[in-house]
């Protein structure tokens, strides 16, 4: 009778290292890319968090038929001064206009802060928005401008007068403001 015998099969460790060696060489070209992903998804997170909240605040105002403030917040309670976002947002109604959530109200929302390098300001000059009890939002338009530090693009939440909420790419001028304060 014939035996036949089988090989043993496997790699040898020259092709075991060659296959190593081609699979850091990828990981290496592949890993830019990878942050700017990563850098793009965390802009359009802030983006869709953002325009969701301002949509739920301006729903809010005419709900409760009361003006709702959305405004920056470090503490999660109060309103805080300037058009820096990125740590973080209420939504509060606001029935005194004294530009901070009533007394004894709890805030109707509020927003943690960004991921770190995440940034979001606002049009100078409008450091809060205030939805009446008809959905319009007073004053002029505000452009929320969201940019991340490994990003070379940005994106834009726009809330018209009426109260309308709009997604954009940001342009440059803003972009660039917003990068700055990254430095």
């Amino acid at each position: 009778m014939a035996h036949h015998q089988r090989a043993a099969q496997g790699f040898t460790l020259t092709e075991l290292l060659m296959a190593l060696a081609i699979a850091g060489v990828l990981a290496m070209i592949g890993a830019p890319a990878m942050g700017s992903l990563l850098a793009r998804t965390r802009a359009a997170s802030a983006e869709a968090a953002i325009a969701g909240t301002l949509r739920h605040a301006r729903s809010a105002a005419i709900m409760r038929n009361a003006r709702v403030l959305v405004c920056p917040s470090r503490d999660g309670h109060l309103c805080s001064a300037g058009d820096d976002w990125q740590h973080g947002w209420i939504v509060a109604q606001d029935s005194d206009h004294d530009g901070q959530p009533d007394d004894n109200a709890a805030p109707i929302t509020a927003q943690a802060t960004m991921p770190a390098g995440t940034r979001v300001i606002t049009s100078i000059g409008r450091g809060q928005i205030a939805f009446q009890p008809n959905g319009s939002a007073g004053g002029s338009n505000v452009r929320f401008t969201i940019c991340h530090a490994n990003a070379r693009e940005g994106k834009e939440v726009i809330v018209a007068n009426s109260g309308r909420v709009r997604l954009a790419s940001a342009d440059a001028a803003h972009l660039q403001a917003c990068l700055a304060g990254l430095q």
